[in-house]
């Protein structure tokens, strides 16, 4: 059952500048989101009308409470819609989040917003609470470079000159960014979902390099959240979840890009307590081996170990993602 006072917390491994460590992600409850369009968007399921200042100070006392911070460098604060939106987390509650973050033995820390609610005043507000010595990554759902599939078929409501205004914001406020990329939106296959998200990738680095800012990717293999569009495409068989050797592939050729930012990979392993068992698998026999060899590559940035995996449904996978008949 949901408590207003209780925010979903999880620890994960975590590489920052190089180095390998942890971060602390707190998926605040807070009100739903406004903009609450995109096909395959799940924390809606994790929110609340009345959420208020105390609420989210109980949130965050309880998840800190007892977490041994001697190897976390970084923080996360997702909500159901936009850390930035004043009508979703109030002012106050951004500034007592940022207060009390301060105290804390991180770098930096990260939060979700769409561009449409981000100032670099308000972004300026935030840093004054924090340490000089502290940074601010911000997030953003960019899923696919592609403007059909980010906008029609997953609705994201973004253009690529909302994408590229908001890492305007970063360079200007001296913040990070992390884009997050889906990996096989509805319409895609095996080889198409390959190609999306590398094609994405390369888009955010470009940009980031263009302008001189620290960059990271997040990659999200789908799953199916609760009472969502995909849900319905799902039980109707007209939607399969990607396999892990996707992800796998997606992450070596990422390396290879030419304007690739080292130790700026991150994949995320339906971590937000959305997906229940409806996520991206292999066959029985290996998925929880490349799972974790993919929760290790998150800290290590090691392509050493994701390159040596193999099943016999690999083969079978790279047939179908060549197009090779079976």
């Amino acid at each position: 059952m949901l408590n207003d006072n209780v925010a979903y917390k999880t620890k994960s491994a975590l590489n920052q500048d190089g180095e390998q460590t942890s971060r602390l992600m707190l998926v605040l409850r807070t009100p739903p989101c406004e903009y609450n369009q995109c096909t395959m968007c799940g924390f809606d399921n994790n929110a609340g009308k009345n959420i208020r200042l105390q609420n989210i100070q109980r949130q965050y006392q309880n998840g800190i409470v007892g977490e041994d911070f001697s190897d976390i460098r970084r923080i996360d604060f997702p909500t159901a819609g936009s850390f930035y939106n004043d009508r979703e987390l109030s002012p106050e509650s951004r500034n007592y989040l940022f207060s009390e973050v301060s105290q804390l033995p991180v770098d930096s820390v990260m939060v979700e917003t769409r561009v449409d609610y981000l100032t670099e005043e308000k972004i300026r507000e935030s840093k004054s609470y924090l340490r000089e010595d502290q940074n601010i990554e911000l997030a953003i759902g960019l899923e696919s470079a592609d403007d059909n599939i980010r906008n029609k078929v997953l609705r994201k409501g973004l253009s690529k000159k909302g994408f590229e205004r908001f890492a305007d914001i970063c360079a200007n406020t001296d913040s990070s960014l992390l884009a997050y990329i889906l990996i096989k939106s509805p319409t895609l296959s095996e080889a198409g979902a390959v190609e999306d998200a590398v094609q994405t990738a390369d888009y955010v680095y470009k940009i980031a390099n263009e302008r001189g800012i620290k960059a990271r990717v997040a990659f999200k293999p789908m799953f199916i959240p609760e009472n969502t569009e995909l849900e319905k495409l799902y039980l109707s068989g007209e939607y399969q979840l990607p396999k892990l050797w996707t992800t796998v592939e997606i992450v070596k050729r990422t390396t290879e890009l030419a304007g690739y930012q080292p130790n700026s990979i991150f994949v995320g392993m339906f971590d937000e307590g959305l997906s229940g068992d409806r996520f991206s698998s292999n066959c029985g026999n290996c998925n929880s081996e490349v799972v974790e060899a993919l929760k290790r590559f998150n800290g290590n940035q090691d392509l050493s170990e994701l390159e040596r995996l193999s099943c016999e449904c690999k083969t079978e996978w790279g047939q179908e993602v060549r197009g090779e008949s079976k």
